[in-house]
């Protein structure tokens, strides 16, 4: 199983996939990002772990590492995700 993340609010155009990657990476968990028409962001981790996956989202809607992103996160929905990490934007 994985966890699927749908981040809300201005989200597309100002680097948030690269964001995501990047926070990804520097905590240890694998996943994509992808661009929604609906205009918000996917995205799909690699990990059943609580913890992790609330790391993770604490991460980005706080950026404490003041990783470059010009966006702004409102809102992310958590789901559980039963498939394969796929998408466009892949860390």
């Amino acid at each position: 199983m994985a966890v699927k993340l749908l981040l809300k609010g201005v989200v597309q155009g100002v680097f948030c996939r690269n964001y995501c990657s990047k926070y990804g990476k520097k905590l240890g968990v694998r996943g994509s990002a992808t661009n929604l028409p609906d205009g918000s962001v996917r995205v799909l981790l690699d990990t059943e772990d609580k913890s992790i996956v609330d790391n993770y989202i604490y991460h980005l809607m706080n950026n404490p590492m003041r990783l470059m992103f010009y966006g702004r996160i409102d809102n992310v929905e958590t789901i559980e995700y039963y498939g394969k990490i796929h998408g466009d934007y892949f860390f």
